[in-house]
């Protein structure tokens, strides 16, 4: 599989973890369903805003394939070292969209269970294949050496 294929499934394994979540939550309340739904895509928005926009492999070698062509409707921005400022944009929304569903999880183990694999799985799947040969030099996972496509 190459390196966009890897995204993609990545991102799918994403959004199965965030399905589980909001099955467990949705079981005790829509209204907090609703409030994470609206919650996971306000902080997709804002990780393609703070990082995938200053990525200059975002039009050409985007391994995730989907951001890359998101930030085609985001206003323009240069392309260099991510700063504290996109960092906490890209940090903040996935501390929420994992530590979030907790409470409703961890009252469900199965769910909890299934939730943090399908996380692990996504991560180990983004840094082991998605990332290799990216050459977005500005990330702090770029690999010196793996940059070639």
């Amino acid at each position: 599989m190459n390196r966009q294929t890897h995204g993609l499934l990545s991102l799918l394994i994403v959004f199965a973890a965030i399905l589980t979540a909001i099955f467990a939550i949705v079981q005790s309340s829509v209204i907090w369903a609703i409030l994470y739904v609206v919650g996971i895509l306000l902080s997709c928005l804002v990780i393609v805003y703070s990082f995938c926009t200053k990525c200059p492999s975002r039009n050409t070698g985007c391994g995730h394939v989907i951001p890359g062509k998101i930030t085609r409707f985001f206003p323009p921005r240069a392309e260099g070292p991510y700063t504290l400022k996109d960092k906490i944009g890209v940090v903040v929304p996935l501390v929420f969209m994992i530590v979030f569903p907790q409470y409703w999880l961890l009252s469900r183990p199965a769910y909890f269970f299934l939730f943090a694999v399908l996380w692990l799985i996504a991560a180990a799947d983004i840094q082991f294949f998605t990332c290799k040969g990216c050459t977005n030099r500005f990330c702090p996972f770029f690999q010196e050496g793996s940059g070639k496509q």
